[in-house]
């Protein structure tokens, strides 16, 4: 299958005004040059595909590297649908989705001009299973093909890593690869869309510092990158635009700056400095409002539901949350329209949610555990009575773990509202960069600064219930090390044993009825204080031609993107 693109007669809209990138595309243009100037207040995780997990970081890889498969490159429901990238096809499934094969495309270079090989993408594969060098990133394929009883260490402790590595993986030519699972999984393509299979040369690799300097095989590559400070992506003179149905490739250079504070971003953004913010937390209140105040300015904003939930994690490791009773007297507490406000209000911040699952996704069927009153701003007396079957009753001491802007805004509505029950909640700002590796994601970590809650959000690594639910709850994807996303580090064989059974089903009203029901679960457990269901309000410049708001991200996807003069 070849995708159109975006703003070349492909019958994609063509629109214009506030919101008009959240389905369609505004100003089509196929001229190319110049150089797209974007900006950003953190820098990206990892410029490693093995150790990347923000959104926009993987929106980045975009221009970069290419994968396996990919979405497709349009706005609207078309963008959710996945096409063949390095891959000439989908995959085709075996022995009841158990083996999966792919032949790649010929032609395709890595910036050094050597071509890539299938042998290039089963390593890439192999360093995920090297978590203790580089964790950070998803694990769905070492689940899927360790096995238990001989474990594969990963390519820096193979003895023979050259021989034959892992074994789940075969390479019979230089184009065909062949994934052999532990057990089905209907999604497997969605897997080979991830960063986690951008091709990676042997030879080049560094290990922990690969980030520093990964080796490009899309159609830009790394020029300069200076960690907190800048990134410069240039063209790859080796990339043929033959080879690459995907990407449009328009400006000659990609600047990207980073590191600066979150209202100075919105200001220079605003004045023309840069075209786009690439964070997916769009612009804050006070930028917002000036937005929305201004005609000429709104005319260049889009307001998408970005299908994330921003959510307080809770964590049962660190004393007294460890009783269930304490955690239900967090969420009963907690005013909830306060922390829609503090997102930026029922408009731009999003709604109000009482689950985990987005709207757009299967199994999402609306119910609350924790009823907040009829002014959502709390039910006080449920929470004192949580407080006391805890046997405490005067309440206890925790702390909430934090990033600038927008999160810290709701760590303080919620230090607040706990307050009225008798929880004094400490607010700590970490590195925005380390968040969730080195922060919250560090079991270590949150327990040696007693991280007993944390503001955070999470998107569906891919559009599906499983990929949505399982990293945030499946008790198999909790890491040791860091790089969780399984905060609470929940192992509920029950949980564990529906997300099999969700995965495994091919009947599409069974399959809801199970994400419902691990949904449901999940909350019983108190583990996870569901905030709002997001939307956000981004600035573009006007100057930038096919933007559009790519649905599997929510964000605008970069690689479509040129600029005007």
């Amino acid at each position: 299958m070849t995708p159109t693109r975006p703003g070349t007669g492909s019958g994609v809209r063509h629109a214009a005004g506030f919101d008009a990138a959240s389905g369609g595309v505004v100003n089509p243009s196929g001229r190319a040059g110049g150089t797209l100037r974007l900006v950003t207040s953190a820098d990206v995780d990892s410029l490693d595909p093995a150790r990347t997990y923000y959104v926009w970081s993987w929106l980045l890889q975009r221009t970069f590297q290419r994968t396996v498969m990919a979405y497709a490159p349009a706005p609207g429901p078309a963008g959710r649908g996945l096409v063949p990238d390095l891959a000439t096809a989908p995959g085709r499934p075996g022995d009841g989705a158990r083996t999966w094969t792919y032949v790649l495309r010929r032609g395709v270079r890595f910036e050094d001009g050597a071509p890539v090989t299938s042998r290039d993408v089963k390593y890439a594969v192999e360093r995920l299973f090297a978590q203790d060098v580089l964790p950070g990133g998803p694990t769905y394929l070492v689940q899927l093909l360790d096995d238990p009883v001989a474990p594969y260490p990963g390519p820096y402790q193979d003895p023979h890593p050259e021989r034959l590595g892992l074994r789940a993986v075969e390479t019979p030519d230089d184009h065909r690869i062949v994934f052999h699972l532990r057990r089905p999984f209907a999604d497997f393509d969605y897997l080979m869309a991830q960063p986690t299979t951008a091709p990676v040369p042997r030879a080049a690799d560094t290990g922990a510092s690969y980030g520093r300097r990964p080796v490009a095989s899309g159609p830009y590559r790394i020029g300069a990158y200076e960690p907190g400070r800048a990134l410069r992506l240039v063209r790859n003179r080796c990339w043929d635009r033959a080879t690459d149905p995907l990407r449009r490739a328009l400006p000659d250079e990609i600047a990207v700056a980073v590191g600066l504070d979150v209202h100075e971003v919105d200001r220079r953004l605003l004045a023309g400095e840069f075209d786009v913010n690439l964070e997916g937390r769009g612009t804050q209140l006070a930028t917002q409002q000036r937005i929305l105040d201004d005609p000429a300015l709104l005319a260049n904003a889009d307001n998408p539901s970005t299908g994330f939930l921003h959510y307080i994690a809770i964590q049962p490791q660190v004393p007294p949350l460890g009783d269930v009773h304490c955690r239900r007297a967090v969420q009963y507490a907690a005013d909830k329209l306060g922390l829609q406000l503090a997102r930026g209000g029922p408009v731009l911040g999003g709604d109000i949610a009482t689950s985990l699952l987005p709207p757009s996704l299967p199994g999402h069927e609306p119910f609350d555990r924790y009823p907040s009153g009829p002014d959502r701003r709390g039910d006080l007396a449920a929470a004192r009575a949580e407080l006391a079957a805890a046997g405490l009753p005067g309440g206890f001491r925790t702390t909430i773990a934090t990033q600038r802007g927008k999160f810290r805004g709701v760590a303080d509505t919620l230090a607040r509202s706990l307050a009225r029950v008798g929880i004094l909640a400490d607010v700590v700002e970490l590195d925005v960069a380390s968040y969730y590796h080195a922060g919250i994601g560090r079991p270590a970590t949150v327990r040696a600064m007693g991280l007993g809650l944390a503001v955070t959000d999470w998107g569906a690594d891919y559009p599906t219930g499983y990929g949505f639910l399982a990293p945030l709850v499946d008790g198999r994807h909790v890491k040791p090390r860091g790089g969780n996303h399984n905060f609470a580090e929940l192992a509920d064989p029950e949980i564990d044993a529906l997300v099999d059974q969700a995965l495994a089903s091919t009947d599409p009203a069974r399959h809801a009825r199970l994400w419902n029901r691990v949904d449901r679960l999940v909350m019983e457990h108190a583990v996870i204080l569901p905030t709002v269901h997001d939307r956000t309000l981004h600035y573009r410049h006007p100057r930038v031609t096919n933007v559009y708001v790519h649905p599997a991200f929510g964000l605008y996807d970069l690689q479509a993107l040129g600029v005007g003069r």
